[in-house]
């Protein structure tokens, strides 16, 4: 357990660090953390499956002028594992989750603030012509801050998440049904969002096209995805030959 717990630890702190989204951007979001600590904890299937939950009402998450409504670097990855340690089902995991975010904006606003003291002070040594020094800035410190304050955070939490579990289990039942109740409401507040970006009319026929074909085809989100992969390819050709013969 210590040892999983080291790992769930440091994929949290690369969540945040900035330096770890130079390789893939992919760590903000907590369908890829969730997967990688289901992976470290030995169970990548559940894990993948709480992400997934997790991840819903992040769909249309955005941050505009510096305001973060939550903190999906920090939800995906301890969620997943509070979820995994405790036992908790999907939807509780998705409403711990999503509150464990919101929580974690505070972690957020003070690792932004703390960092600020690096900038200062590769300033300090750019204009000496340290570059060396200037690297050092930029990239170390940031990750000790991020593991202070997310992977110390986590460690905690994956090593005392099983007596969490039998705690929830003395909660009343109708608080645990209230836990699944929104955890299944919060999935559909993300897709709302993200369907303000598709509330175009050029693009809404397709998105209700997709639903009616899972809906009255039964068919499954792959073969939908393969569809519209097919359609879209079809489009850019056709627009593309447009484009050609108008002679842009």
């Amino acid at each position: 357990m210590v040892l999983q717990a080291i790992l769930v630890a440091l994929v949290t702190t690369c969540c945040t660090w900035w330096f770890s989204h130079t390789i893939t951007r992919t760590w903000l979001y907590p369908i890829w953390a969730g997967f990688l600590v289901g992976i470290m904890m030995g169970k990548p299937l559940e894990g993948m499956m709480i992400a997934a939950a997790i991840n819903l009402p992040y769909v249309g998450f955005i941050t505009a002028g510096g305001s973060m409504p939550g903190n999906p670097m920090f939800a995906g990855p301890v969620g997943t594992a509070l979820a995994l340690v405790s036992g908790m089902d999907i939807n509780a995991a998705t409403t711990i989750g999503v509150v464990l975010g919101s929580v974690a904006v505070l972690s957020w606003n003070a690792y932004m603030s703390i960092n600020s003291i690096w900038v200062h002070a590769a300033d300090k040594y750019a204009a000496q012509g340290n570059l060396k020094m200037v690297r050092v800035c930029n990239y170390v410190p940031s990750f000790f801050v991020s593991l202070v304050l997310n992977g110390i955070p986590a460690f905690l939490i994956v090593m005392l998440g099983e007596s969490f579990g039998e705690w929830l289990k003395t909660f009343p039942q109708w608080i645990m049904d209230a836990f699944s109740v929104i955890g299944g409401i919060m999935p559909a507040l993300g897709i709302g969002m993200l369907l303000n970006y598709l509330g175009k009319r050029k693009i809404l026929p397709f998105f209700f096209a997709g639903f009616f074909l899972t809906q009255f085809l039964n068919l499954s989100t792959m073969a939908v995805t393969v569809f519209g992969v097919i359609i879209a390819i079809i489009m850019y050709n056709y627009n593309s030959k447009s484009t050609e013969k108008v002679g842009v």
